[in-house]
């Protein structure tokens, strides 16, 4: 380890395992035999992904749907993700967060099990 490497932080030791190496060294993308459905991961960065979105759905397929590429036109991301939304309703899919960067959407008859935001500290609940 060099003297900027301890400057810097590199080449500290974690107790978290670099997950994308042991998912890397996996079987890699081959299907075999072919699966009936898939979990595809689709960038988001303009209209044409999103009919993508909608025909792999139409596929019966799993979309994570990436939307850093669009995050700096929010309002075009906005009026895409809608579009998305109310397509998966009307198909009797689903669509939820994974995180600010991630969604997931789901064909029909495929629903997210979504969890309920907790309540904050000193919040009434009303039944």
């Amino acid at each position: 380890m060099g003297l900027f490497d301890k400057i810097l932080g590199k080449g500290e030791q974690s107790d978290v395992p670099d997950l994308e190496e042991v998912m890397q060294s996996a079987d890699g993308d081959a299907v075999s035999p072919p699966a009936d459905f898939y979990v595809k991961r689709v960038d988001l960065r303009n209209e044409g992904d999103a009919d993508l979105v909608l025909k792999e759905l139409g596929s019966k397929n799993i979309i994570i749907l990436n939307v850093i590429p669009l995050s700096k036109q929010p309002n075009r991301l906005k009026g895409i993700v809608s579009k998305l939304k109310t397509h998966s309703g009307r198909i009797n899919g689903d669509i939820a967060l994974l995180s600010n960067d991630m969604i997931i959407l789901t064909p029909s008859n495929v629903k997210i099990v979504k969890s309920k935001p907790k309540a904050k500290p000193g919040a009434t609940i009303i039944s």
